[in-house]
């Protein structure tokens, strides 16, 4: 009997395959992109740089980090531009499984090559009016699994007070000036390491708010940890 669920799910496999979202071969039920796919996707190299914020050209563009460390998946290009849009803006699940799968190899190196790691993770959270109207937090749909399985502590701590407007058309003084007291945390968080987690950053300004709100809560250290970086020149996402 033990062996049933293996043999119901070859023929579940068998009777409705998947396919790779990229080569279109076929690939387990639970996957969206095969191995040879996955491993092709153009990665952060997290073994040359634990902490993003030390690789130069990322510490250029995102030079007023409040947070002390950077993890990420890529550069917000294709395909996880595309990925992306279409979770966030047409709720297609299965580019959802596509995202996990790379959160899920890069979450697995930053574990291996950080001699730290952090006490908490905090999904950034969506103020309530914003989740009402969207249905779903598509940051907490893509990480919240993989967190789970790497048994990470997750918190909800933070709290998003202030109904801010869109990031995506302001400039990065007005996207400070938007975030400001938009934040407050209501766990004493003194001597933690916490994770502020979310899927595109553009100028940082969110994080920092975050960041700000963290600290003043006691935390001793904020990384960030994302699925993709972009930069203010370039197409935004918010």
């Amino acid at each position: 009997m033990s062996h049933l669920p293996h043999v119901l799910k070859l023929g579940l496999d068998a009777l409705f395959p998947n396919f790779c979202i990229s080569c279109q071969n076929h690939i387990q039920a639970d996957q969206a992109l095969c191995q040879y796919c996955l491993d092709d996707l153009n990665l952060f190299d997290l073994t040359r740089h634990p902490n993003l914020l030390h690789r130069p050209d990322i510490c250029d563009a995102f030079p007023d980090s409040n947070f002390d460390h950077l993890i990420a998946c890529a550069w917000y290009q294709a395909p996880f531009k595309l990925w992306l849009k279409q979770l966030k803006f047409n709720d297609q699940q299965y580019f959802r499984v596509a995202l996990q799968q790379v959160v899920e190899k890069q979450l697995q190196l930053a574990r291996q090559v950080n001699t730290n790691w952090p006490d908490l993770f905090i999904v950034l959270p969506l103020h309530n009016q914003r989740f009402l109207a969207r249905g779903f937090n598509q940051v907490s749909q893509t990480w919240l699994p993989v967190l789970k399985n790497q048994q990470c502590t997750v918190s909800t701590a933070l709290y998003k007070q202030k109904a801010t407007k869109a990031q995506s058309q302001l400039s990065k003084a007005k996207r400070v000036k938007n975030l400001q007291n938009a934040f407050v945390c209501h766990q004493d968080l003194t001597g933690k390491t916490v994770a502020i987690i979310d899927d595109v950053m553009t100028s940082g300004a969110t994080i920092n708010a975050a960041t700000e709100a963290i600290k003043n809560a006691g935390a001793k250290q904020v990384w960030a940890m994302l699925t993709c970086l972009t930069g203010l020149g370039n197409l935004h996402y918010d």
